[in-house]
């Protein structure tokens, strides 16, 4: 089993979200950086699927380069 914690991914979540600092913190990120795309996380997924069966990436975070950590 893996775990994928993504960063900022450029989709309709902040849209979503009820709590006024993480919409303002979100909506900030969206304008000032290049986030991720959901095909970059498609592709993460596709990755960890053609893995052979004795690998296993338990756990994995991707960002986008000018996200802070």
């Amino acid at each position: 089993m893996s775990v994928i914690e993504p960063g900022m991914v450029d989709t309709e979540l902040p849209d979503h979200v009820t709590d006024p600092d993480a919409s303002t913190m979100m909506a900030g990120l969206l304008k000032d950086i290049e986030c991720l795309r959901s095909t970059d996380i498609a592709e993460t997924v596709a990755f960890i699927g053609s893995l052979p069966r004795h690998v296993n990436i338990s756990e994995l975070t991707i960002l986008p380069t000018a996200q802070a950590v």
